[in-house]
């Protein structure tokens, strides 16, 4: 039987109350997955000078199949003593056996009341604005910033005088190909039929259907990529606590920190090609 957390629409206030029990979890599987974890990826972090002495919302690149996010998470925490709330599709959290897992590692509902609250509280945040759809985009767009049109996490951060700090991302995007894509999937007869059948929602977005992947050696496994992550400076939006901005301000804004990001990410790519020369040719075949 599955907990069920309050609705985040209907009961905010309980919803916050309800996610606010969780902290990151210290199970022994839980630090056992971390352990391998971290002898495959070798997760590194720079610019940790930069970490606010206050809450922030850290908005970065998100990699195909979102492991990325775990990583950042876990470790951020386990090895810099840094607990963020990482902020998710409201679409997955209506899954409750989705919600109950993301729940217990962190997670919470994205949606504007939920935040809000959040960010009166204090807490830290993390998000990406790519979403889901940007977790599944192809090969070609890797490290690409995926954020269509979306507006509402820089209305809501300027609005509660928030500060934001970019971070970036790279290796995760690489841990997988594809062997066959969201949209090829999508459009697949099997799909239309399950569709038809019931089985799968009629308007099933390809956004949250994820390729099938191939990892290492062609298997199942991810590739064992070195992984950086790179904490960028801060971004103070105190100066418009409380204000309504136009629309003008908010791209411009959007814009500033999709450029911040995009700088992180090229400066980990040349970092990682300056010492790929650290790494074992037994890694650098596992990893091709």
């Amino acid at each position: 039987m599955v907990n069920q957390a309050p609705c985040p629409q209907t009961e905010p206030d309980a919803y916050v109350k309800y996610v606010s029990r969780f902290s990151v979890p210290v199970a022994p599987q839980v630090a056992a997955a971390a352990g391998l974890a971290r002898a495959w990826f070798k997760p590194r972090f720079v610019g940790l000078d930069n970490l606010p002495d206050k809450p922030a919302l850290f908005i970065g690149n998100h990699a195909f199949m979102a492991i990325d996010a775990a990583l950042f998470h876990l470790y951020l925490y386990y090895d810099h003593g840094r607990y963020v709330k990482g902020l998710g599709d409201k679409s997955l959290f209506a899954n409750p056996y989705y919600a109950a897992v993301a729940h217990a590692m962190g997670g919470v509902s994205g949606q504007a009341p939920i935040v809000e609250r959040l960010m009166a509280r204090g807490d830290d945040l993390l998000l990406y604005p790519g979403g889901a759809y940007e977790s599944v985009k192809p090969p070609e767009a890797r490290y690409q910033l995926q954020w269509k049109q979306r507006y509402g996490f820089v209305k809501l951060a300027a609005a509660a005088g928030y500060t934001v700090v970019p971070v970036a991302s790279v290796g995760p995007d690489e841990y997988y190909d594809h062997a066959v894509s969201s949209e090829t999937l999508v459009n697949s007869q099997l799909v239309r039929w399950l569709s038809k059948r019931g089985v799968l929602p009629a308007d099933l977005r390809s956004d949250l259907v994820p390729p099938i992947p191939t990892g290492m050696l062609g298997g199942l496994l991810p590739k064992p990529k070195s992984t950086y992550f790179s904490i960028g400076k801060p971004i103070d939006l105190s100066a418009y606590q409380g204000q309504t901005l136009s629309t003008r301000q908010l791209g411009t804004l959007r814009r500033k920190f999709a450029k911040a990001i995009e700088s992180e990410i090229s400066q980990l790519l040349l970092l990682r090609e300056q010492q790929k020369h650290q790494e074992s040719w037994l890694r650098r075949i596992l990893s091709a």
